[in-house]
Protein backbone atom coordinates (compact mmCIF):
# COMPACT_ATOMS: atom_id res chain seq x y z
CA UNK A 1 0.00 0.00 0.00
CA UNK A 2 1.52 3.43 -1.16
CA UNK A 3 1.34 6.46 0.98
CA UNK A 4 -1.07 8.19 -1.05
CA UNK A 5 -3.75 4.87 -0.01
CA UNK A 6 -2.77 5.27 3.21
CA UNK A 7 -3.76 8.56 3.35
CA UNK A 8 -6.78 8.48 0.77
CA UNK A 9 -8.23 5.48 3.53
CA UNK A 10 -7.51 8.02 6.49
CA UNK A 11 -8.83 10.85 4.83
CA UNK A 12 -12.64 10.32 5.90
CA UNK A 13 -11.45 9.25 9.34
CA UNK A 14 -9.41 12.61 9.52
CA UNK A 15 -11.12 15.58 7.62
CA UNK A 16 -14.95 15.41 9.22
CA UNK A 17 -13.62 17.33 12.51
CA UNK A 18 -12.21 20.15 10.50
CA UNK A 19 -15.59 20.45 8.85
CA UNK A 20 -17.49 21.02 11.87
CA UNK A 21 -17.26 24.53 12.04
CA UNK A 22 -18.03 27.24 9.75
CA UNK A 23 -15.11 28.86 10.62
CA UNK A 24 -11.81 28.29 9.19
CA UNK A 25 -9.62 28.83 11.83
CA UNK A 26 -11.75 27.35 14.74
CA UNK A 27 -12.51 24.18 12.19
CA UNK A 28 -8.82 23.88 11.81
CA UNK A 29 -8.27 23.57 15.59
CA UNK A 30 -10.67 21.71 16.05
CA UNK A 31 -9.83 19.19 13.56
CA UNK A 32 -6.01 19.63 14.80
CA UNK A 33 -7.29 18.37 18.02
CA UNK A 34 -8.77 15.37 17.03
CA UNK A 35 -5.97 14.28 14.96
CA UNK A 36 -3.79 14.72 17.98
CA UNK A 37 -6.18 12.93 20.44
CA UNK A 38 -6.69 9.88 17.69
CA UNK A 39 -2.45 10.10 17.55
CA UNK A 40 -2.23 10.13 21.32
CA UNK A 41 -5.26 7.15 22.09
CA UNK A 42 -3.80 5.01 19.58
CA UNK A 43 0.04 5.74 20.55
CA UNK A 44 -1.30 4.59 23.90
CA UNK A 45 -2.92 1.41 22.79
CA UNK A 46 -0.30 0.41 20.99
CA UNK A 47 2.19 1.23 23.83
CA UNK A 48 -0.11 -1.10 25.84
CA UNK A 49 0.12 -3.59 23.83
CA UNK A 50 3.68 -4.19 23.48
CA UNK A 51 3.70 -4.10 27.17
CA UNK A 52 1.53 -6.90 27.71
CA UNK A 53 2.87 -8.69 25.14
CA UNK A 54 6.05 -8.61 26.96
CA UNK A 55 5.10 -8.04 30.73
CA UNK A 56 6.98 -11.27 32.23
CA UNK A 57 9.75 -9.37 30.63
CA UNK A 58 9.15 -6.03 31.93
CA UNK A 59 8.31 -7.04 35.21
CA UNK A 60 11.36 -8.93 35.71
CA UNK A 61 13.67 -5.94 35.02
CA UNK A 62 11.69 -4.12 37.31
CA UNK A 63 12.23 -6.37 40.13
CA UNK A 64 15.52 -6.77 39.58
CA UNK A 65 16.01 -3.06 39.77
CA UNK A 66 13.93 -2.59 43.03
CA UNK A 67 15.93 -6.21 44.64
CA UNK A 68 19.61 -4.89 43.94
CA UNK A 69 18.51 -1.32 45.06
CA UNK A 70 17.27 -2.49 48.34
CA UNK A 71 20.02 -4.69 48.96
CA UNK A 72 22.29 -1.96 48.48
CA UNK A 73 20.33 0.26 51.23
CA UNK A 74 20.79 -2.21 53.30
CA UNK A 75 24.31 -3.13 53.13
CA UNK A 76 24.73 0.48 53.52
CA UNK A 77 23.05 0.41 56.37
CA UNK A 78 25.13 -2.60 57.47
CA UNK A 79 27.79 -0.33 56.99
CA UNK A 80 29.34 -3.37 54.91
CA UNK A 81 31.35 -0.82 52.24
CA UNK A 82 32.31 -3.83 50.22
CA UNK A 83 28.71 -5.17 49.60
CA UNK A 84 27.27 -2.09 49.34
CA UNK A 85 29.54 -1.29 45.83
CA UNK A 86 28.97 -4.48 44.62
CA UNK A 87 25.39 -4.69 45.10
CA UNK A 88 25.31 -0.57 43.97
CA UNK A 89 26.78 -1.58 40.62
CA UNK A 90 24.41 -4.07 40.09
CA UNK A 91 21.31 -1.95 40.69
CA UNK A 92 22.82 1.02 38.68
CA UNK A 93 23.04 -2.07 35.55
CA UNK A 94 19.50 -2.81 36.35
CA UNK A 95 18.61 0.91 36.00
CA UNK A 96 20.15 1.34 33.07
CA UNK A 97 18.09 -1.57 31.60
CA UNK A 98 15.01 -0.26 32.88
CA UNK A 99 15.20 3.10 31.75
CA UNK A 100 15.75 2.32 28.41
CA UNK A 101 13.46 -0.65 28.03
CA UNK A 102 10.89 1.99 29.15
CA UNK A 103 12.07 4.13 26.42
CA UNK A 104 11.76 1.85 23.75
CA UNK A 105 8.25 1.28 25.33
CA UNK A 106 7.49 4.70 24.60
CA UNK A 107 8.58 5.00 21.41
CA UNK A 108 6.22 2.12 20.49
CA UNK A 109 3.62 4.71 20.49
CA UNK A 110 5.30 6.95 18.76
CA UNK A 111 4.62 5.49 15.18
CA UNK A 112 1.59 6.96 14.83
CA UNK A 113 3.06 10.29 14.79
CA UNK A 114 4.53 10.30 11.08
CA UNK A 115 1.23 9.13 9.53
CA UNK A 116 -0.32 11.70 11.32
CA UNK A 117 2.02 14.71 10.00
CA UNK A 118 2.07 12.57 6.56
CA UNK A 119 -1.66 13.34 6.35
CA UNK A 120 -1.46 17.02 7.28
CA UNK A 121 0.86 17.21 4.45
CA UNK A 122 -1.74 15.36 2.33
CA UNK A 123 -4.44 17.55 2.99
CA UNK A 124 -2.96 20.83 4.15
CA UNK A 125 0.42 20.46 2.66
CA UNK A 126 -0.24 23.85 -0.01
CA UNK A 127 -1.75 26.41 2.58
CA UNK A 128 0.18 28.78 3.64
CA UNK A 129 0.38 28.48 7.84
CA UNK A 130 1.57 32.26 9.08
CA UNK A 131 2.98 32.24 12.31
CA UNK A 132 3.62 35.96 14.09
CA UNK A 133 7.39 36.94 14.03
CA UNK A 134 8.41 33.69 12.19
CA UNK A 135 6.18 33.66 9.26
CA UNK A 136 5.24 30.51 6.69
CA UNK A 137 5.91 27.11 8.27
CA UNK A 138 4.25 23.85 7.41
CA UNK A 139 1.53 21.45 9.21
CA UNK A 140 4.57 19.56 11.04
CA UNK A 141 5.50 22.58 12.74
CA UNK A 142 1.83 23.16 14.15
CA UNK A 143 1.12 19.22 15.20
CA UNK A 144 4.25 18.61 16.89
CA UNK A 145 3.61 21.08 19.64
CA UNK A 146 -0.58 20.54 19.84
CA UNK A 147 0.71 16.80 19.94
CA UNK A 148 2.95 17.33 22.90
CA UNK A 149 0.06 19.45 24.60
CA UNK A 150 -2.17 16.53 23.88
CA UNK A 151 -0.25 13.41 25.37
CA UNK A 152 0.24 15.97 27.84
CA UNK A 153 -3.13 16.77 28.89
CA UNK A 154 -4.15 12.98 28.09
CA UNK A 155 -1.69 11.69 30.54
CA UNK A 156 -3.50 13.81 33.10
CA UNK A 157 -6.91 12.54 32.36
CA UNK A 158 -5.83 8.98 32.03
CA UNK A 159 -6.45 8.02 36.22
CA UNK A 160 -10.23 8.81 35.27
CA UNK A 161 -10.73 6.68 31.87
CA UNK A 162 -11.96 3.14 32.46
CA UNK A 163 -9.66 1.28 30.02
CA UNK A 164 -7.04 3.00 31.16
CA UNK A 165 -7.41 3.24 34.71
CA UNK A 166 -7.44 -1.28 33.83
CA UNK A 167 -4.59 -0.86 31.89
CA UNK A 168 -2.67 0.71 34.87
CA UNK A 169 -4.17 -1.32 37.51
CA UNK A 170 -2.97 -4.46 35.54
CA UNK A 171 0.42 -2.84 35.02
CA UNK A 172 0.79 -2.19 38.85
CA UNK A 173 -0.02 -5.89 39.05
CA UNK A 174 2.33 -7.57 36.77
CA UNK A 175 5.33 -5.65 38.23
CA UNK A 176 3.32 -6.03 42.34
CA UNK A 177 6.55 -6.87 44.41
CA UNK A 178 8.91 -5.37 47.49
CA UNK A 179 8.88 -1.98 47.43
CA UNK A 180 11.65 0.50 46.60
CA UNK A 181 13.79 1.19 49.42
CA UNK A 182 15.24 4.72 50.47
CA UNK A 183 17.99 5.62 52.64
CA UNK A 184 15.37 6.94 55.55
CA UNK A 185 14.05 3.87 55.68
CA UNK A 186 17.88 2.99 57.54
CA UNK A 187 16.97 5.53 59.96
CA UNK A 188 15.21 5.08 63.84
CA UNK A 189 11.43 7.09 64.31
CA UNK A 190 13.36 9.70 65.63
CA UNK A 191 15.67 9.59 62.58
CA UNK A 192 12.63 9.94 60.41
CA UNK A 193 10.89 12.66 62.25
CA UNK A 194 13.97 14.92 61.49
CA UNK A 195 13.83 14.45 58.09
CA UNK A 196 9.81 15.06 57.79
CA UNK A 197 10.72 17.99 59.76
CA UNK A 198 13.67 19.10 57.68
CA UNK A 199 16.01 18.96 60.80
CA UNK A 200 19.31 17.59 61.05
CA UNK A 201 19.13 14.16 62.07
CA UNK A 202 20.74 13.12 65.76
CA UNK A 203 23.70 11.60 65.72
CA UNK A 204 23.51 7.76 66.49
CA UNK A 205 20.08 7.66 64.31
Amino acid sequence: MTGQMIYEFLDPWMIWAFRLNGNAYVGFAIGLAWVCLAATVIGELCMAGVYFLNKKHFATINRDMVDHHNLSVRALGAKDKTAWKACNSIANDAFGKNFFARIALFASSLWVVPFAIGWLFYRFGEVDFAVPFIGSVSPAFIFIPAYILARYGFSLAKPWIPLFRTIRRKVQENEAGEEMMTYVDLLDDEGKRAVLERRPVPEGH
